[in-house]
């Protein structure tokens, strides 16, 4: 085996490591409050000892600040690839919300995680969070006022359709069971009609 790709499988399991790590310390920090967990209790979630989760993390705070980070990139690059597709508002708006409330329900406790434990972070975290939170709203709102102009959607204060947007999906990991009734696919459609069905002019 050559020494690339010797690193290439090191890299691969690195990866596949540290997700590991952050599922299960979202899953522990949701359940039970992130200053309950312990940097032990995460490793002991998973069989390791504390040392391998040194290894890839320094503290926790590290940990809490990457799963932000990732949950971030994650929706963002989403919701970017939905509007290159130069839909139709409504269409647009749609799929955006769609996409939305499955991120959501696919990744509960991250999602609990990122809107309730912001507190959490170091002042500079908390300031890049606010930021993108606001830049990730503005995408909706674009969306929305593109509705208004083509005369699609009434004219409705934008903070006020994507507070309904954003709060409606994300309180979703509160109650959202996997086996429930409805399937994922099946609330986020009843998001998209609920929404779509009370802004259209």
């Amino acid at each position: 085996m050559n020494l690339k790709v010797r690193e290439e499988l090191k890299a691969k399991k690195q990866a596949y490591v540290q997700e590991e790590i952050l599922t299960a310390a979202a899953t522990l920090f949701a359940e039970t409050g992130i200053r309950a967990v312990t940097i032990d209790d995460i490793a002991k979630s998973l069989g390791y000892t504390k040392s391998v989760v040194y290894y890839y993390f320094k503290n926790k705070n590290q940990v809490l600040w990457e799963i932000f980070q990732r949950i971030h990139e994650a929706w963002w690059q989403d919701m970017v690839a939905i509007i290159e597709t130069d839909l139709p508002a409504d269409e647009l708006l749609g799929a955006m919300i769609r996409k939305h409330a499955l991120n959501v329900m696919g990744r509960a406790a991250w999602t609990a995680i990122y809107f309730r434990d912001q507190g959490e972070l170091t002042d500079d975290q908390q300031k890049i969070i606010v930021k993108r939170k606001r830049e990730y709203d503005q995408l909706f709102k674009n969306a929305y006022v593109k509705g208004v102009e083509a005369g699609i959607f009434r004219d409705i204060p934008t903070y006020l359709i994507v507070s309904s947007i954003i709060g409606m999906c994300n309180f979703t990991h509160a109650w959202f069971k996997p086996k429930g009734q409805l399937s994922p696919n099946d609330i986020a459609n009843h998001y998209v009609e609920i929404i779509l069905n009370g802004c259209k002019a």
